[in-house]
């Protein structure tokens, strides 16, 4: 009877003390206040992830404690950051930055690629822009007739390509350039800028017709003068007549910084060859004039006794 009465009264003992646990239990759920409720929303929050401030969108931004629309537009426009503290350039708050430090995070630095492609593609237009403009300014340039400085004006084109130009012509397509010495790629960058007209009178067939011209001269002046001498003679005879009636006795044109109307006095020069003198410059001594296509043996003895090189 005891033992059964003693077995009765740890039962009551132990359904009291549950009752008693779970009361407490439950007031001590209750009694949490909404300070508490928020540090343990927040610490469930940080635990969830931290928010990359130099990758997260705005919305991200502004689910981050004490962080706005405004706010949240300030810290993408400062971006990129290396520490949360850096915030502070772009204009957030040192409180509210030390209110966020538990929540974000700083990620590698993105090259933001709406921004970047923006950008390239603002670079790509100005650089054709430009390539346009210069199209436009310098127009098509005729590689069979232009002068070295014309020639320079072009993209990729120095003066040592445009002499290299000037001495292989004349050019029947813009392609012939690498005949000249230039490379494919160099040739290509020019192509829009560029054309082919007539070629200036071939120097060798402006020499033919020249030399016709002074061989009906030299047959009229040779018959004046004397049936004895040579054909070959008379158009000596008549060439240094000729010189002589452009040019006073003892006249020297320098070369190399004459214009052109002074060149196109020398016998056997015309508008095409002076051109083609003033566009080979500098000489090194007369014999460099034979350079210039046209004037080989015979020109350059008609005019060998009027130049100097200075």
């Amino acid at each position: 009877m005891f033992k059964k009465s003693g077995f009765v009264s740890l039962n009551k003992f132990c359904l009291l003390s549950f009752v008693l646990i779970m009361s407490a239990v439950f007031i001590l759920g209750m009694g949490i206040t909404p300070a508490q409720a928020a540090k343990k929303a927040d610490t469930q929050k940080s635990i969830s992830g931290l928010v990359d401030i130099n990758s997260a969108s705005q919305k991200e931004l502004e689910d981050v404690k004490g962080v706005g629309p405004a706010t949240a537009k300030k810290i993408i426009a400062g971006r990129p950051y290396k520490s949360v503290d850096e915030l502070s350039k772009a204009g957030v708050s040192a409180k509210a930055v030390d209110s966020m430090k538990p929540f974000v995070t700083v990620g590698k630095a993105q090259t933001a690629p709406v921004a970047a492609a923006a950008t390239k593609a603002t670079t790509a237009v100005k650089e054709k822009k430009s390539e346009a403009t210069k199209g436009v300014a310098v127009g098509l340039v005729d590689i069979n007739n232009a002068s070295q400085k014309e020639l320079e004006a072009l993209k990729g084109v120095g003066p040592a390509s445009a002499k290299k130009i000037i001495a292989g012509r004349p050019y029947k397509s813009v392609d012939e350039l690498s005949k000249a010495g230039l490379n494919a790629k160099a040739v290509d960058s020019i192509k829009p800028f560029v054309t082919v007209g007539g070629a200036q009178s071939a120097p060798v067939a402006a020499a033919a017709t020249k030399a016709t011209a002074a061989k009906t001269s030299a047959a009229a002046t040779t018959t004046a003068a004397s049936s004895e001498v040579t054909k070959s003679a008379k158009n000596v005879q008549t060439t240094a007549k000729s010189a002589a009636a452009k040019l006073a006795p003892g006249t020297k044109i320098n070369i190399n910084n004459a214009d052109q109307s002074t060149i196109e006095k020398l016998p056997e020069i015309g508008p095409v060859k002076a051109k083609a003198i003033i566009d080979v410059r500098p000489y090194n001594s007369i014999e460099d004039v034979m350079k210039v296509k046209g004037i080989k043996g015979k020109t350059f003895d008609a005019i060998k006794d009027y130049i100097v090189v200075r």
